[in-house]
Order: structure tokens, then C-alpha cells, then sequence
């Protein structure tokens, strides 16, 4: 039995990958349905963030795209999130779908029981993302959807940029930022002592998940230096911190 069911998933992730590779784009809603607001917990900054991890093109619906998808959305998938949530337990699946609105991909459910809405979604984010391990996409340059429209030049996107936030003054009680061991991660305080964000481990060294508020993110080195790099409407933020482990 454990065999067969074992089986079954190994084809249903072929299936799902056939399917997923011969599609280039992927458009992320800013809002998702079963939120009120746009990028409610980061989940949709998150999505995106996903996506480009695992080799996708992945645009927000409010940004400027290519030609051939601006005008055939059958060239592309849709990110969405399903909540299936219950009273103790958050439950997250993260699906593709085509532009008829059948689903390409769908994760296993992620789950968490915290408490606070804001971790209890974004850990259950990632554990649904883990189903995105097992997917190997790799664009197969084979999508033919919608090829009877007449061709035209794709439009060359500018590149995000990078919002830069003025450096935090030495005279600032939060410049300083310490890293303390929980399970799976970091909590970071400041010399009061107060927890304002906790980083969460990823399969790459230095590389954390991070989790401020209501805002998701990577914490990252570059050049010896620690940035906390997150989207907030639409721009990429790279936030400098100065962390000690």
C-alpha cells in the first residue's frame, strides 16, 4: 500500500512537471482573495519570491509585462493561495493555475499552530513551499497556446529597483541587533532587550527567512554585510542591518 500511494506521488509530480515547464511567466496577484489587503502578512511578496527562487518569470499583476503575455494571458500561470484554515490550525496551499482556471500545480498543505496570524501564515507558507523541492521546473520553450494571435515584439521590462533606506544614525537605540538561538532560527533584538523580528533557516548558509511584523523577507550577506531585503508596493527594499551572531 505505502508503495502504491508512494508511487502515485511520484506521478502526480511528474504530471504537475510536464505541465508547469511549458509555461515561462507566472503572474502573483498583490491581493489574495481571502485577505482584505494587498500583501496582507507578505504572503504575496513571498509567492513571488518563491517563484523566481525555483527559475520562473514572475511578474505582480499591477506591473507592465512582456508583449506576449499582456496580450494572450494563456502564455502564463496565476499564483494563488488556498486557505483552509480551521479554528486551531492555519493550512496554506500554493496552485498555478492555467488562464481557463484549471490548476497546472498544486503544493501540499502547509501547516502551522501559531497563534499570531502574521507567523502562523508565513510558516505555513513555507512548508507548503517545500512541495516546490520535488518539482524540478525547467522551461521547455514548448507552450503553443494561443500561437493563432498575431506575433509582436516582447517589450523589454526595466529591471526592479532597489530602494536603498537612508543608514540608521549612530544615535539610534536600534542599531544594534542581536541574533539569539530558537528553534529553527534566530530571534533578533536590540540592546533594550525586545524582539523585532526572528530569521527562520533555509537550505543555503547565510541565507534566512525573515519575519518583521507583517513583513516577509530574506536576510542575506553581501560584501560582509547583513541586509534584510523584502517588496513593499511593488519595489524591492534592501534594508541594511548590523546583526551580531
Amino acid at each position: 500500500m505505502k508503495r502504491i500511494f508512494l508511487l502515485l506521488t511520484l506521478l502526480t509530480f511528474k504530471i504537475f512537471s510536464q505541465s508547469v515547464n511549458d509555461y515561462k511567466y507566472v503572474i502573483v496577484p498583490t491581493k489574495f482573495d481571502f485577505l482584505k489587503e494587498e500583501d496582507k502578512y507578505n504572503l504575496n511578496t513571498s509567492t513571488r519570491l518563491l517563484l523566481e527562487k525555483y527559475g520562473f518569470e514572475v511578474f505582480m499583476n499591477n506591473q507592465d509585462m512582456p508583449t506576449d503575455i499582456a496580450n494572450n494571458r494563456c502564455k502564463s500561470l496565476t499564483a494563488d493561495i488556498i486557505n483552509e484554515s480551521s479554528l486551531f490550525v492555519t493550512k496554506l496551499k500554493i496552485v498555478l493555475k492555467d488562464c481557463k482556471d484549471n490548476i497546472v500545480f498544486e503544493s501540499e498543505s502547509g501547516k502551522s499552530r501559531e497563534k499570531q496570524f502574521a507567523q502562523a501564515y508565513n510558516l505555513a507558507f513555507r512548508d507548503a513551499a517545500k512541495s516546490f523541492e520535488s518539482l524540478n521546473y525547467k522551461y521547455s520553450g514548448e507552450n503553443k497556446i494561443g500561437t493563432d494571435l498575431v506575433e509582436t515584439k516582447a517589450k523589454v521590462v526595466e529591471e526592479t529597483k532597489v530602494v536603498e533606506p537612508y543608514a540608521l544614525s549612530s544615535d539610534n537605540p536600534e542599531i544594534f541587533y542581536f541574533a539569539q538561538p530558537i528553534a529553527n532560527g534566530f530571534q533578533v533584538v536590540n540592546n533594550e532587550p525586545r524582539v523585532i523580528m526572528r530569521l527562520f533557516n533555509t537550505s543555503q548558509k547565510n541565507v534566512y527567512i525573515g519575519v518583521k511584523g507583517d513583513t516577509n523577507g530574506v536576510v542575506i550577506t553581501k560584501n560582509g554585510k547583513w541586509f534584510f531585503e523584502y517588496y513593499e508596493k511593488g519595489n524591492l527594499v534592501s534594508e541594511p542591518i548590523n546583526l551580531r551572531f
